[in-house]
């Protein structure tokens, strides 16, 4: 009887055991399928998210060339294709010629908050009067300025924060005498300036 008492705890020991050892199997294989699962969960996002940007930006080509007019320099640059542009002055008054660019359609030029891809102006002020506007920010910290080129042309550019709304870039070229002005409203828009500011020409 004490062997047969003996067999009987043995066995059930033993099966209890069984059962952990299968309940802990169970637990970690879920928790490794689990993991598995994320990371090719994960995976698979990283590389959609790569395919979409590496569509897009080959959406956007080929590019369009911009031409200004001819008694402001004829200033020109290559921009998306999937951007439209509004001219609001084209300078047939002989006042500033001002022009914006975004992406699919261009917001209204009479909002307040309205913000575009790129504004384009060439104003009827010397390159001095020009980057005094930005004086006080400078100082601030708000704004750095740095003396950049692009595309053989010597410019001024000031990077940050143009209003409490507003952060962006602003390049700043001379033309004859006159300032051209290009800028982006958002930091996101940065890279396709950038790109088109490497294609920017004008006649002096």
């Amino acid at each position: 009887m004490i062997m047969a008492i003996c067999g009987i705890t043995l066995f059930l020991v033993a099966s209890a055991l069984g059962v952990w050892v299968l309940l802990a199997y169970t637990e970690q294989k879920a928790d490794v399928d689990g993991k598995i699962s994320l990371a090719v969960a994960a995976g698979v996002k990283k590389q959609a998210e790569e395919d979409e940007a590496k569509f897009q930006e080959s959406y956007k080509n080929p590019r369009i060339e911009f031409v200004g007019p001819s008694e402001y320099g004829r200033l020109s640059f290559m921009y998306p294709k999937t951007w439209s542009v509004y001219v609001e002055k084209d300078g047939t008054d002989r006042g500033d010629y001002k022009a914006y660019l975004h992406p699919v359609s261009v917001p209204s030029i009479s909002g307040k908050d309205s913000r575009y891809a790129l504004r384009v102006e060439i104003l009827n002020k010397n390159f001095d009067d020009t980057l005094k506007q930005y004086e006080s920010q400078l100082k601030k910290g708000e704004l750095k300025s740095s003396n950049v080129e692009y595309n053989g042309n010597a410019a001024t550019r000031l990077d940050g924060a143009f209003s409490k709304e507003l952060r962006g870039a602003v390049v700043l070229m001379k033309v004859r005498d006159k300032t051209i002005r290009l800028s982006t409203d958002a930091d996101s828009f940065k890279p396709d300036f950038d790109t088109l500011l490497g294609t920017v020409k004008f006649v002096e």
